[in-house]
Order: C-alpha cells, then structure tokens, then sequence
C-alpha cells in the first residue's frame, strides 16, 4: 500500500542493506583506506552537519531519517523535516531518506541515530600544505592514541586553544573516523596534519626547529634537581603549573617552537622520543593518571600560558 504523503522528488528512498549507496556508507564509516582512496567520510548530527558545512566543506549525500510509512507531513520531525523543507541549507550532489533501522545499520549502534535524525557524506578538503603545518609555533604530535573520541576531544581543543596543526604516527586512530569526526564536531576534518612514522615525526620537527616535549607521568620518589619548575616553585603538588624533566633546566631558553607530544596512556610514548624533554602534571597521590584529552587540554593551557608573553626571552622566562 502506498505512502498517503510522498516525499519531495529529490529525496531518494534507501530501501535495503544491499543497495550500493548503502554499502558505500557502510565503508566509509568502517574502512580507514576506503575513506582515504574515495576522499570522503560520513558525519552525524543537526550540529555537526551544520558545522562543517559552515566551514565550507561540500558533501556528496545528505540523509534524513523518516519511517517508512507516513501519512502527513507531521510523522516528519526535524531536523529532517528541516532538510526536507529547505535542501537549498544543505546543499549535497545527493538526497536520501532512510529509515531508522537502516540508519543504525549504517551508523553503528553506538551513534545512536535518532528518529529524525541527519547525516551526510562529506568531502575531505584537499587543503593541506604541508610547509605550513610545520609553520607554527606551537604543534600537537598524537602517538598511539587509538581511542577515536579521545583524539577529537584533543584536536577540537587544540583547535579552540590555538594549536593550529598537528603530525600523527601511524599507529594512531586516523582524524576521518566517525566517532574522531563526531567528539571534534568537525574540526578533524579542517585541522591541517601530517600522518608519518615515530622516527620520521622527530625528524620533522628538529628539522623544523621544535623542542619536542613528551607529556609523561611524574616520576615519584625523584632526586632533588631531577624535576624543575619553570616558574620556580618549591615543590610538585597539584595547582603549581607544569614541571619539566628528563633534561635539565638550560634548556628553557633555547625553546622558541613548541612540539608537545600527547600518547595514550596504556601504551606510552614510541621509543623514539625516549631522551626527549618531559612535561607532567602533579597530581593527588589517590589519582593514578589521567585521561590523555583531560592532561592534554590541561598542557596545552599551561604550555600556552608560558608562552604567550612575547617581549621575554624562550619560552617567557630569562
């Protein structure tokens, strides 16, 4: 039996797991080579499509879910029934509708797409320049951070805090993965990166005149002398700021760019920047450690802090 309300002639109804547009989603959100071969990947949510969009980034499909059966005009709620209404908002190469089971099957269960919810394929812009990348003076370098929502927690604050690009090592989540995409609500997609091999990462940045400095634990029971302040405090306990090791205090002066290195907290950071400069964040005895977005947000904070004052020498301090 019929639909007694027909949708809009541009939307196109998906019907069925099987169709090609369907399995093209699916890879999309599921394949990090078939995202990077066909330039594109899928985004979830009113917010985030808006978003993006409002970067300027165009998107090949926009998708609103709908039942299957309606009668009026009123089973459709927004943000479809948004869509629907005004596609010229969301301008894509392609309309769809589909209902929700379906939207779960391409979406995944976690992203709990709702009855009336959008999503869309979007294209990666072809942006990157990767002299600029490097241009800055303050970077982000990611190692082995696996957890996708952790990483775009980490890149949208980076974003909001001025960290304005960033290199990733192989063993790390890639930014286009969907739920990267949804915690940075975007900002994955526009955030200029380079995605190289933990050798080739330290290489780059001596090269580019950066001091690496590796967010790590604070060493417990440390000799006098082993960790310093650089704003002279007496003593490591939570709120004195930052406190460095692993090289010694001389080296403050000579740091003019920046390259903090965030790694998850289960793995460690890559052998490779074992003799680098270290940066830690007292803590309460009872705490063992902290989620790599929440000690990361903190870093970037303090580290720009230091750095901001520009009239003084290195990193704000003679």
């Amino acid at each position: 039996m019929a639909s007694k309300y027909q949708l809009p002639n541009l939307f196109h109804r998906l019907a069925s797991q099987h169709n090609t547009h369907v399995k093209h989603f699916l890879a999309l959100r599921e394949k990090k080579q078939y995202r990077l071969d066909h330039g594109s990947v899928m985004i979830q949510g009113f917010k985030t499509v808006q978003e993006v969009r409002d970067q300027g980034i165009q998107f090949k499909s926009m998708v609103v879910t709908a039942k299957k059966d309606l009668n009026t005009e009123t089973d459709i709620q927004s943000p479809s029934l948004q869509v629907i209404k005004h596609p010229e908002l969301f301008p894509a190469q392609q309309y769809y509708v589909a209902d929700i089971n379906l939207a779960r099957r391409i979406l995944g269960t976690a992203s709990k797409p709702g009855n009336h919810d959008i999503f869309a394929e979007a294209i990666i812009p072809r942006t990157r320049d990767d002299a600029q990348i490097l241009s800055h003076d303050r970077i982000l370098v990611f190692d082995r951070i696996s957890d996708p929502g952790n990483l775009g927690t980490l890149v949208r604050t980076a974003k909001a805090l001025g960290w304005q690009s960033g290199l990733i090592t192989h063993h790390s989540c890639d930014l286009y993965n969907d739920k990267c995409i949804r915690a940075s609500r975007g900002t994955s997609l526009t955030w200029p990166h380079l995605t190289l091999k933990a050798n080739q990462v330290l290489d780059q940045l001596k090269a580019g005149g950066y001091t690496p400095i590796v967010a790590d634990m604070l060493p417990r029971n440390s000799p006098n002398g082993e960790v310093w302040s650089p704003e002279n405090q007496s003593n490591a306990v939570p709120g004195t700021g930052v406190w460095f090791w692993n090289q010694p205090r001389s080296v403050l002066p000579s740091i003019k760019k920046m390259a903090l290195i965030l790694s998850s907290e289960h793995h460690g950071v890559d052998d490779a920047f074992s003799n680098e400069l270290r940066v830690s964040l007292p803590m309460d005895p009872s705490v063992e450690s902290l989620n790599v977005a929440n000690a990361g947000s903190i870093l970037m904070s303090d580290l720009n802090r230091l750095a901001l004052p520009k009239q003084v020498h290195g990193m704000g301090y003679k």
